[in-house]
């Protein structure tokens, strides 16, 4: 279910806005804190293992990378890096492979990256992503050796869903596995190939805002009012619909509140 409303804003400066998704306890807790859409992130940079399999092109010739994604595959030789990486800047340039003037005649070819971590018994129940800011060129994403998802383009971030696939144990280890491929001619300009953004793990409860589920329009500006109007998608992972107070406010650089507007829907299960 798509929420609309529209808010008021008497003040002097324009100012950005944020929503905050207000169902459980947990999520007015993390309001509390200061958390502004009932979601938290935890940094992916360091302990991930990459390998450069051929420089030369986006195939394995052979096939000793085909298990990469199990996680008992051997890593331990695999050089250990930390996000964000570029492994085309580490190499030699070369006329060879389909490299231009354009991106300084770095190559591309195939890289396979590896994180291994747990998560705690507290994480069970909760709906938990993997987000890339960015990966140069073509990413294939696997958690545990499952496919989560493929993303064919370097210059867009994106997300998959790994709740289903990932142990809360406390002490079983998860791995996410990426395979990257750089097929050169790719850019006009230099792009370098691997992970070269922020990674990290999106964790909400079932009923939450969705990723970039938050729009803001000011149809009417004056030199003292603004109509602002949020937009917000809220989505329901959970067996049972769900109540859910939205809490919008719009605060000024100072960070003081100078607008606030709040709603109450009911989202049904596996809704949005």
């Amino acid at each position: 279910m798509t929420v609309t409303r529209r808010s008021v804003l008497l003040a002097s400066t324009a100012a950005p806005a944020a929503g905050a998704l207000l169902a459980t306890p947990a999520a007015r807790a993390a309001e509390a804190a200061g958390s502004a859409n009932g979601r938290r992130t935890v940094a992916l940079r360091d302990g991930w293992r990459f390998a450069l399999v051929d420089p030369g092109g986006i195939t394995d010739p052979t096939g000793a990378y085909t298990n990469a994604p199990d996680p008992g595959y051997d890593d331990s030789a695999w050089r250990e890096v930390a996000v964000p990486h570029d492994w085309s800047i580490e190499q030699t340039p070369t006329t060879e492979n389909g490299t231009t003037s354009g991106t300084g005649f770095f190559p591309g070819g195939l890289g396979w990256y590896r994180l291994a971590f747990t998560l705690p018994p507290a994480q069970a129940g909760q709906r938990i992503s993997v987000e890339f800011d960015g990966v140069y060129m073509d990413a294939y994403v696997y958690c545990n050796g499952t496919e989560a998802g493929r993303h064919p383009y370097g210059y867009t971030g994106f997300a998959f869903d790994l709740t289903g696939l990932l142990h809360t144990d406390g002490s079983t280890e998860n791995v996410i596995a990426v395979k990257v491929q750089n097929r050169l001619p790719s850019s006009r300009w230099y792009s370098g190939s691997g992970i070269y953004r922020e990674a990290r793990l999106g964790v909400t409860e079932p009923v939450h805002v969705a990723r970039w589920g938050t729009r803001v329009t000011t149809p009417e500006i004056t030199g003292d009012r603004a109509l602002v109007r949020v937009a917000t998608t809220v989505e329901n992972d959970s067996g049972a619909g769900a109540d859910v107070q939205i809490v919008s406010r719009v605060v000024d650089p100072d960070g003081r509140t100078v607008a606030r507007t709040s709603s109450t829907v009911t989202v049904a299960a596996r809704a949005t």
